[in-house]
């Protein structure tokens, strides 16, 4: 089973052999009992392919959420996928990169392997003054065309801020739990901090005002 097709397949080998810097791990932490039946095959092959494409510059792990590995970061919900976390990285998917998600996915690899954001100058200079912890949830579905958008934007915040900000991108098809409490009604649903910041795409500066701000 393809997941990328040929014509992708063929753009993002270029894409990775001309900007891809280092490698890049992903973890992945599935349940025993699929929440999405085919989900551990779908990644398994989805992250096969990306490695294969990129020559082995992004490679994977799988676990189970209840293995040492998944204690070790934390991880207490499936599935969920982890971007280089040895390298400081707080960069999480709750939920599989499916549908218009994947795009984004496939950048922020990108641009962690490059250890540097996509920010603006004035953007990056902020972010410097920030020294507390900042958690961003982006809330998504597979069929939204403008999540990906600022999914990228908030990955792109906790690149800059490596350590101190950290990105969680939701799929609230797959943790309704989640969607729930914090009220979720339209996607992108922004939250920092355990607040509601926003509702829709935000414009980088207004964003980056609201991270530094706490929501």
């Amino acid at each position: 089973m393809m997941i990328i097709d040929e014509e992708s397949a063929k753009a993002l080998k270029e894409k990775f052999n001309n900007e891809m810097k280092r490698e890049v791990k992903i973890k992945v932490f599935l349940d025993k009992e699929e929440k999405i039946e085919g989900s551990k095959q779908f990644i398994e092959e989805f992250l096969k392919e990306l490695k294969d494409l990129s020559e082995g510059k992004i490679n994977f792990e799988i676990y189970q959420k209840d293995s040492e590995e998944a204690k070790k970061y934390g991880v207490d919900k499936a599935p969920t996928i982890l971007i280089d976390p040895d390298n400081s990285y707080k960069i999480v998917y709750l939920g599989l990169p499916l549908g218009e998600e994947a795009w984004a996915f496939i950048d922020t690899i990108v641009q962690v392997s490059k250890d540097e954001s996509m920010l603006s100058k004035k953007s990056r200079e902020k972010l410097k003054q920030l020294k507390e912890e900042r958690e961003i949830m982006i809330f998504v579905t597979p069929t939204c065309p403008y999540c990906p958008y600022q999914v990228l934007l908030a990955n792109n915040v906790a690149i800059e801020a490596k350590g101190i900000v950290k990105s969680v991108c939701v799929d609230a098809l797959e943790f309704p739990e989640l969607a729930d409490k914090f009220e979720v009604s339209a996607v992108p649903h922004n939250v920092i901090n355990e607040n509601t910041s926003s509702i829709g795409v935000q414009p980088e500066e207004k964003f980056v005002d609201d991270v530094i701000k706490g929501g």
